[in-house]
């Protein structure tokens, strides 16, 4: 996190625990908890109620923007692979030219040779050799 980001979310953070911990000190009356349909109480202080209830809403909202995030994490793992694929393809690539490369500097020191007269072939001999000095 950037200093900017640290120092901002210190500003939010900071009024909301202090909120919730005077909220807490403030009521620490019992409540009684009723779920309709069943026949079970529960006893527990307004504070803990408050503060169960921010929490389960946390929770609920953090499980629904993981599940609505799926589709994205999924472009981006699908993404990955393909960059990966695409990085491997380059290297092949780049070994490819540099093996073409090292054969036309081979093909080129050769042309050269050539063309220097380094590597002529003997003249040839026999009776059609013999025929050609005669028509020059």
């Amino acid at each position: 996190m950037t200093p900017v980001g640290r120092f901002f979310s210190w500003i939010i953070l900071t009024p909301l625990v202090l909120g919730l911990v005077l909220f807490a000190a403030s009521n620490r009356a019992d409540v009684v908890l009723r779920l309709w349909p069943f026949d079970y109480e529960l006893t527990a202080p307004v504070a803990l109620v408050g503060v169960g209830g921010l929490f389960a809403g946390f929770l609920w909202g953090a499980v629904t923007v993981w599940i609505s995030g799926g589709a994205a994490r999924g472009r981006a793992r699908r993404e990955a692979y393909r960059a990966e694929a695409a990085e491997r393809e380059v290297e092949r690539c780049k070994t490819e030219v540099e093996v073409l490369e090292e054969k036309l500097r081979a093909a080129e020191a050769r042309a050269t040779a050539a063309a220097s007269g380094a590597s002529l072939p003997a003249p040839a001999e026999g009776p059609a050799a013999g025929a050609q000095r005669h028509i020059l």
